[in-house]
C-alpha cells in the first residue's frame, strides 16, 4: 500500500495562537505528499475490501461478528461474494495480505477468511432473503459451466429478473468446488446448500449436458438473448516429458475428480506429486488418506516462491507429506514398460527474475537423481477446453483462452460473453466471483440498455462523547483490540485425519470468533476535523499512539501533486498507521474531531 497521507484540515494562520508558537508544534522536517480524498480514495483506504476481487465489505461483516450478529455477517458475504461457507474455508484471502493489522510493527493480519466461515457457522437456520427484481425482464440467458463463475453469474442475473439456465457437463454442479477440492477441506453438504440458494432464485441447472455434444453454442445463441461461457480450465497441462503416458501417471485435476466422484477409492505405495499450488497440496493430502505409504511433493523453486500460504504448507507437512524443493522432473521410468516405477529428476538453482516476478529455476548439470514411485501426479496447471468453441462462431482465442472486450466481456460474436478461468486462465475462486459480478453488470446493460445497479454511500458521524469516545463505534469497550493476538483456527489432530469426508478445520467457537473480529481496525471509519473550530493545540498529535497525526507548515505540504498558496497550517493523518482508537477525540478541547463511518451499498433500480 502506498503512503497515504490525508488532509484533515487547513487551519488559518492566526485562528488560534501565534504563528510562531504553532510553528514549534510542526516538529517534522519531512515533505508531506497528501490528498484531499474522494469516495474512491476512501474505498482504497479500506485495504482488505479493495484487495478482494469481489469487493467484500470486510469491516462491515467483522463488526457484525464482533457484536454477535452472525446473521448480518453472513448476509453481507452472501450478497458480496455469494459463497460464504465455501470462501470461509478455501479462499486465497488476498484481503489478509492487504490487512492493515499485518503492516510492519502492527501485528498479524485479522483472520478474515475464517471469520467469514464463523458468520456462516452461527447464522442460524432461518433462510437468508436477498432483494430480487419485482418484475421479470423476459430475457433468457444461457450459461455454460456451473462452476464458481457460472453460479455467481447466474445468481446475479436471476436477482435482476432474468431467466437463467446453466448447462453443466458433469453430474453435479459446483465445478472445482465439487470436483477439484477435497471434502476434508470443503464439506459437500455446504456446497450443495449454497448451490440450492441459487436455484431457489429460479435458476435452472441442466446437469450431464455437455455443450458441443448435446447442444452447440450456436443453438444456445439462437434460443437465448445472451450466452456466457464460464467453463473454466478443466483440461490438465502435461509435463511434456518422456514416459508420462505410463500407467500410474495421472494429472492432479483428474486425480481429484476421480476421488471426488468415487471412481478412485484407494492407492498404495509411493506417490510423487509435481507442483507447488493448492491442487498439489490437495492431491498429496488426499493420497495419504487413500492409503499411500509415502507422499513426496517436488517443486522446481524454493518454498518462498510457492503459491500456497504458510498454513496450507504446515497442515500438509503435519499430515506426513514430504517436500523436495529446487527439483524438476525429467522423465518417468518403467521397469516393465507399462507401469511407472521411478521418476528421474534434476536439481535446480534460482536464476534471474522472470516476467511473473519470481526467479527462474535453472537446472544444475550432472545433478540427476531418481525417486521410486508407484504413482506420479503432475499438478502444474490447467487450461480451457478448446473444442467448446466451434469454428463457425467468431470467437477468438489467445494463448488458449477466449478473447473478450475488456469493458463488455463480450466475444467477437455478438451476444456471447465469457468470464472466469475460461478467459483469464487458472486463478482462484474469489477472482472468478469478482469477475462474474462485473460480467453480470455488463450482460444486464446489454439486455436492458441501462445501468441498474448504483452505489450508495452512507456516512455516520460519531462526535466527541466525553472520555472513551471509542465506545460509540467499537463493540469491544476495552482498549485491547490492538494487542489481541491472532488465533489459529482449531483443527483435528494428525491421528484423526484419516477419512476423506471428515473436515479437518473445526472453526472458531462463537466467543473466539467475536474476539478475533474485535481485532479489526475498522478501516471504513475515518477521523475528520471541523477546521473552523480547530485551535492547533496539538493534543491529538501528542496523544496518538502511532504518531499518525501531524501539524505541518504550508511549505512542507504538497496536495494532489501541487503546493497550495494558502496562509494555513495543515492537519494531516497517516492512514497507514491509524488504528481508530479515538484517543484524539477524547483530548480535543473544542470537540472539532469526529469519527465518520462509511458504508458502501449497491442499490438495485428497477
Amino acid at each position: 500500500m502506498e503512503k497515504r497521507i490525508r488532509v484533515l484540515a487547513r487551519v488559518k494562520e492566526g485562528q488560534a495562537e501565534s504563528k510562531e508558537l504553532i510553528e514549534t508544534r510542526c516538529k517534522s522536517k519531512d515533505m508531506f505528499h497528501a490528498n484531499d480524498p474522494d469516495i474512491e480514495w476512501y474505498k482504497q483506504n479500506i485495504p482488505c475490501m479493495y484487495a478482494c476481487p469481489a469487493n467484500t465489505r470486510v469491516p462491515e461483516y467483522l463488526d457484525s461478528i464482533s457484536r454477535g450478529d452472525f446473521k448480518a455477517s453472513y448476509l453481507i458475504n452472501r450478497s458480496d461474494n455469494v459463497f460464504p461457507h465455501t470462501l470461509g474455508r478455501v479462499c486465497s484471502h488476498p484481503c489478509e495480505t492487504a490487512c492493515r493489522h499485518g503492516f510492519e510493527g502492527m501485528g498479524d493480519p485479522v483472520s478474515i477468511c475464517w471469520l467469514k466461515r464463523t458468520g456462516g457457522d452461527y447464522k442460524g437456520k432461518e433462510k437468508i432473503k436477498l432483494r430480487t427484481a419485482k418484475k421479470k425482464t423476459g430475457k433468457k440467458i444461457a450459461i455454460v459451466g456451473a462452476g464458481p463463475a457460472g453460479l455467481a453469474l447466474a445468481n446475479d442475473l436471476a436477482l435482476r429478473g432474468h431467466t437463467v439456465t446453466v448447462y453443466e457437463a458433469f453430474s453435479t454442479a459446483g465445478g472445482m468446488l465439487y470436483s477439484g477440492i477435497p471434502a476434508f477441506r470443503l464439506p459437500r453438504s455446504l456446497v450443495q446448500e449454497e448451490i440450492k440458494d441459487i436455484t431457489d432464485l429460479g435458476v435452472d441447472i441442466k446437469l450431464n449436458t455437455r455443450i458441443g455434444k448435446e447442444s452447440t453454442l450456436r443453438q444456445l445463441k439462437d434460443k437465448n438473448d445472451a450466452v456466457c461461457i464460464t467453463a473454466g480450465c478443466m483440461v490438465s497441462v502435461k509435463l511434456n516429458m518422456p514416459g508420462e503416458n505410463y500407467q500410474g501417471v495421472i494429472s492432479g485435476l483428474d486425480f481429484m475428480m476421480q476421488v471426488n466422484t468415487g471412481r478412485l477409492k484407494g492407492i498404495s505405495g509411493a506417490v510423487v506429486v509435481v507442483g507447488g499450488g493448492f491442487t498439489a497440496m490437495d492431491c498429496s493430502r488426499t493420497a495419504l488418506r487413500l492409503g499411500a505409504k509415502r507422499v513426496i511433493v517436488i517443486y522446481r523453486r524454493t518454498r518462498n516462491e510457492m503459491l500456497v500460504d504458510e498454513r496450507e504448507l504446515k497442515e500438509t507437512s503435519l499430515e506426513g507429506v514430504e517436500f523436495q524443493f529446487l527439483v524438476s522432473p525429467v522423465k518417468v521410468i518403467s521397469r516393465d514398460g507399462e507401469k511407472v516405477s521411478e521418476i528421474e529428476c534434476v536439481k535446480n538453482k534460482l536464476g534471474e527474475i522472470g516476467p511473473d516476478g519470481r526467479k527462474k529455476p535453472v537446472p544444475i548439470q550432472a545433478s540427476e537423481f531418481k525417486i521410486k514411485a508407484d504413482w506420479i501426479i503432475p499438478a502444474v496447471s490447467q487450461q480451457p477446453d478448446p473444442f467448446l468453441l466451434p469454428a463457425e462462431l467468431n470467437i477468438k482465442t489467445e494463448k488458449g483462452v477466449a478473447v473478450v472486450d475488456k469493458n463488455s466481456y463480450m466475444t467477437k460474436e455478438k451476444g456471447i460473453f465469457a468470464c472466469g478461468d475460461f478467459v483469464s486462465g487458472p486463478k482462484n475462486i474469489i477472482s472468478a466471483i469478482g469477475e462474474a459480478h462485473r460480467v453480470a453488470q455488463a450482460i444486464d446493460f446489454y439486455l436492458t440498455g441501462r445501468e441498474r445497479i448504483k452505489e450508495k454511500v452512507l456516512r455516520t458521524a460519531f462526535k466527541q462523547a466525553g472520555l472513551r469516545s471509542i465506545t460509540q463505534w467499537k463493540a469491544n469497550n476495552q482498549d485491547i483490540y490492538d494487542v489481541i493476538p491472532r488465533k489459529e483456527i482449531p483443527s483435528l489432530k494428525k491421528e484423526q485425519r484419516t477419512k476423506l469426508e471428515k473436515e479437518v478445520d473445526l472453526g472458531y467457537k462463537k466467543e473466539t470468533g467475536q474476539m478475533q473480529a474485535d481485532r479489526c481496525y475498522l478501516c471504513n471509519h475515518n477521523i475528520q476535523i471541523d477546521e473552523k473550530d480547530c485551535i492547533l493545540c496539538a493534543n491529538c498529535v501528542d496523544v496518538c499512539p502511532y504518531d499518525c497525526i501531524k501539524i505541518a507548515k504550508k511549505d512542507h505540504v504538497v496536495v494532489g501533486g501541487r503546493k497550495e498558496s494558502l496562509d494555513v497550517f495543515y492537519m494531516l493523518i497517516d492512514e497507514e498507521r491509524c488504528i481508530r482508537c479515538g484517543l484524539c477525540l477524547d483530548v480535543c478541547p473544542t470537540a472539532c474531531l469526529s469519527m465518520e463511518k462509511f458504508r458502501f451499498e449497491k442499490e438495485f433500480i428497477e
